[in-house]
């Protein structure tokens, strides 16, 4: 038989896959069997398919090792293996490496163990490297860094150990870093700022130290940045805000599929929510995740980034909460004008809030809340439109504007700051027993706001993402209100 392509993804099918049917085909080339009920393992005899360039079995229920078998010709045309959101297990084989013409490589969201093979390093076309939710361990090989093609290197949710190697400053390629949720060391490298393609740097939840390297500023395209929950010291660098009005045409993060979980209130994690990569997942699948219960994700927002950048602006996402900075908040972040998050929340930040923080016109979330800022909150955040605020447990003072969106939120959000006044807070000539009902009254109903702040204001951040990277964003406005998908996880 010279058929050439089989594409049956998106049904119902069930059972084993029929493999002899298969290998019956010599000539097939491309194999999509995504989106099914298929169980079972994988045969070895699948690689007798020896010109198949693309292997599509993700979201089913294969469970067992991946083959050794899979890339046992000396030279294989497989240039796509797409085998997420399954049950493999075991570790990964190191036969892969036999398959040199692999340009994508996709085992997320598996049960897969053991170490990363240094062998991969020997796919020279390798551009996507993606396995997160597993249970890898070890370290990043630092063999990776001769894949000069890569451009997405996205390892969340492993065990693994040890640093970002130092050799990957020679993948110049790179548009997306993210290692979240692993228990990676040391210091953020300073040579990740001469990644000019870099577009997604997302370190959250690990135990890096040292200070945030002022050298992320060169990042030309860096538009979304997350290094909450580490243990990082110093102060913020003002050079974050050097790439802003830079951004330039053309850096790619091409239409990937992505999902934004919200974390609700009352959670075990830390920061605004987490941004993975999810081409080729259920969506009902997201509660296999370990953290779904312990982070209480409550919602999820999935999209689809765009194939360009059109504007020269600035970076969307800005979350640097639950680490030990200290000093000013930097003027210089004002500058970054399309920011639509900014998080800075459980840090040892001191001194005033920047009057000119009232001028990022497109901020949507703000926290600023756990610090020790001083001063009176400056009359040019009225003219925010945020979605969400925190300015809790600090060092506040004087009258909170009365008008603009501030005038929209609980006590709550102003609470814990001993020399703050006026409305939601009582007024500032009234006694302190008056401050205490209203603050008692606030409190009945700060986890059901919270939970919604969140929410909203990560919807309303991720929609001006999906308009912004398919087109201009005045143009695009429509689009702007547009979702790929919402999904409740509770």
């Amino acid at each position: 038989m010279n058929l050439v392509t089989l594409s049956l993804s998106n049904n119902n099918f069930s059972g084993e896959i029929p493999i002899s049917p298969l290998v019956a085909m010599p000539g097939l080339q491309i194999l999509e069997l995504a989106f099914n009920n298929f169980s079972g393992s994988l045969f070895n005899s699948i690689s007798n398919l020896t010109i198949l360039e693309l292997l599509d079995l993700s979201a089913n229920r294969l469970s067992g090792p991946i083959p050794h078998s899979i890339c046992t010709q000396s030279v294989s045309s497989l240039k796509v293996l797409y085998l997420q959101d399954n049950y493999f297990s075991g570790s990964i084989p190191d036969s892969l490496r036999n398959c040199t013409n692999l340009v994508s490589l996709d085992l997320s969201f598996n049960l897969l163990s053991g170490s990363i093979p240094a062998s991969l390093a020997s796919l020279s076309n390798l551009k996507d490297l993606i396995m997160w939710q597993n249970n890898l361990n070890g370290d990043i090989p630092a063999e990776l860094s001769s894949l000069k093609s890569l451009k997405n290197l996205l390892l969340d949710y492993n065990n693994l150990t040890g640093t970002i190697p130092d050799g990957l400053v020679n993948c110049t390629s790179l548009n997306w870093i993210s290692l979240a949720s692993n228990r990676l060391t040391g210091s953020i490298p300073i040579w990740i700022g001469k990644l000019e393609n870099l577009v997604i740097l997302i370190l959250r939840n690990n135990s890096f130290t040292g200070s945030i390297p002022p050298g992320l500023g060169d990042c030309k395209g860096l538009a979304w940045l997350d290094l909450n929950s580490n243990h990082l010291t110093g102060y913020i660098p003002p050079a974050l805000a050097k790439q802003s009005g830079k951004i330039v045409s053309g850096l790619l993060v091409v239409g990937r599929r992505y999902v934004q979980l919200s974390i609700g209130n009352n959670s075990q994690c830390h920061g605004t929510g987490s941004f993975l990569e999810f081409d080729g997942i259920r969506s009902d699948d997201l509660m296999r995740m370990p953290s779904t219960s312990y982070c209480n994700f409550t919602r999820a927002y999935t999209g689809f980034t765009g194939d360009n950048l059109r504007n020269n602006i600035s970076m969307l996402f800005l979350d640097l909460s639950y680490n030990q900075l200290e000093g000013h908040i930097p003027t210089e972040i004002s500058t970054m004008q399309y920011l639509m998050v900014l998080n800075l929340e459980h840090n040892r930040l001191t001194g005033p809030l920047p009057e000119n923080l009232g001028d990022i016109t497109h901020l949507g979330v703000l926290d600023l809340s756990h610090n020790m800022l001083e001063g009176r909150i400056p009359a040019s955040f009225s003219a925010l439109s945020l979605s969400g605020l925190d300015l809790s447990n600090n060092q506040l003072s004087g009258p909170i504007p009365e008008w603009g969106s501030l005038a929209t939120f609980p006590a709550y959000a102003f609470e814990n700051n001993s020399g703050l006044c006026g409305f939601p807070l009582p007024s500032c000539n009234s006694g302190s027993s008056s401050r205490d009902d209203r603050s008692q009254l606030s409190s009945t109903n700060h986890q059901s706001f919270q939970s919604w702040r969140i929410a909203l204001g990560l919807l309303f951040s991720l929609f001006f993402i999906i308009g912004f990277v398919i087109g201009q964003f005045v143009e695009q406005i429509l689009v702007y209100f547009g979702c790929d998908y919402v999904s409740v996880l509770y």
